[in-house]
């Protein structure tokens, strides 16, 4: 309980830290090849690092970094579905507490959308889903 407490304490004080490598991310100078317009989600094409980025808020959840890694470039209208997906997720009656049962519905979410509306081979490995604090699954 008091673990949970915490979590969603340093979930809502911290303001933003991703999951990308810090050799990854050092020097970013990559533009958005596609972006998305989602209200809570945000999705581009990162093409230095051959990535898929998407940005957002779900549930408790402040903000969520998921990076989809070494894909190709995604078309707008495959941009479009992936933030659509994101901002209609339903967390249901899952205990929004536990953090990492937010983290692991957008996982399963962007591995479907890749899996069988992109027919992109990816695997739950090439999905990083991150919290603020660096939680990730």
């Amino acid at each position: 309980m008091i673990r949970s407490m915490m979590l969603v304490c340093a979930l809502g004080a911290v303001s933003a830290v991703g999951c990308v490598a810090t050799g990854d991310a050092a020097d970013e100078t990559a533009t958005a090849q596609a972006t998305g317009s989602g209200a809570l989600f945000d999705c581009k094409n990162v093409a230095s690092i051959s990535v898929v980025q998407c940005v957002g808020t779900l549930a408790n959840v402040n903000l969520l970094n998921i990076n989809v890694k070494d894909v190709s470039v995604l078309s707008g209208d495959q941009i479009k579905v992936l933030d659509d997906d994101l901002n209609n997720l339903n967390i249901g009656d899952i205990n929004i507490l536990n953090g990492n049962n937010v983290l692991n519905i957008v996982k399963s979410t962007v591995l479907s959308d890749f899996l069988n509306k992109f027919n992109i081979d990816v695997t739950k490995n090439d999905i990083d889903v991150c919290a603020l604090v660096g939680i990730c699954v």
